[in-house]
Parts: structure tokens; C-alpha cells; sequence
């Protein structure tokens, strides 16, 4: 599978932006990603699979923009959730 390394520089920054914002359930991304890159809303929803993580699901909303933002490179635009109480 192409673009392995950055599907998971795309689930690591995900995981740190939601545990420094407490959120605990992911309802949308929105990201951009090289035009010729692999990455899209499936490969993103296996790769938190195939880790257990249920901060992303069935719910969660994955928006993929392909853009000239340089080879093994992705923007976060944006991400909702829901945060913890805690």
C-alpha cells in the first residue's frame, strides 16, 4: 500500500491533537493531501481500525482535498469532536 509512513503521520497527529484537546470521539476531518497521494477516507478508517482506536467510526465525517502540498505531506485543516468531561 502506497503512502504507509504518512497514514500513520496522519493518525499520530490526530491522536496528539485530541488528547490536548480532550476530545474522545472524532465527527469530522477535514484534510489536504498531495494530488498524486493514496491517502482517502478509507485508507484513513482502516488504518485507526487495524489499531482498535474508536476515537473515529461509522460517524465520523473524513473530507480529503487533493492539492499540490508536496509529496509525503498532509494538512489537518480541521477536526470535530466531542471532548470529555474530565
Amino acid at each position: 500500500m502506497h503512502d504507509t509512513f504518512l497514514n500513520e503521520r496522519i493518525y499520530e497527529a490526530l491522536l496528539k491533537m485530541c488528547s490536548e484537546n480532550k476530545i474522545n470521539k472524532l465527527n469530522k476531518i477535514s484534510l489536504t493531501v498531495n494530488i498524486d497521494s493514496h491517502i482517502s477516507e478509507n485508507s484513513i478508517r482502516e488504518h485507526f481500525s487495524e489499531r482498535n482506536n474508536y476515537l473515529l467510526g461509522s460517524w465520523t465525517e473524513i473530507i480529503v482535498e487533493r492539492q499540490d502540498v508536496g509529496k509525503q505531506n498532509a494538512i489537518i485543516e480541521s477536526i470535530e469532536g466531542e471532548s470529555s468531561n474530565e
